[in-house]
């Protein structure tokens, strides 16, 4: 029997038509026991890459995330990210991409929940936008 290696693309899909304002919410919790990850004193990033070349590939977007605590959670537990798509982050993109969240501790760590695919539409009125 083989090795079965993990889809890295674990986060929940997300498709829109480029050039919209999108708001962006990820609840994070342990993957074992499903209690909310204490992000607290934590900072945490957003970037999206080209599906195709996203071995080589630089981001396309990349933006520092909001950490709030979660008020359908019991306490002040801050596991609740959140970023903000501006129309001038997607305007120009379509295809199929990918985005990771990252996150760095007080201490330094990072870690990395894995990644998810973004689906941008073509924006057909991008001088609306503009």
């Amino acid at each position: 029997m083989g090795m079965v290696i993990p889809d890295p693309y674990t986060l929940p899909f997300i498709d829109f038509v480029g050039g919209s304002t999108e708001e962006l919410v990820f609840h994070c919790y342990f993957h074992v026991n499903k209690k909310p990850f204490d992000m607290f004193s934590c900072v945490a990033n957003f970037s999206i890459v080209d599906y195709v070349n996203k071995r080589v590939a630089k981001p396309v977007v990349t933006k520092a995330m909001e950490i709030r605590a979660d008020p359908d959670v019991d306490g002040d537990v801050c596991n609740v990210l959140s970023v903000i798509l501006d129309p001038s982050d997607t305007i120009n993109l379509s295809g199929k991409h990918i985005y990771q969240i990252s996150i760095r501790d007080i201490s330094g760590v990072i870690e990395i929940p894995r990644q998810g695919i973004i689906n941008i539409i073509n924006n057909i009125n991008k001088p609306f936008v503009n």
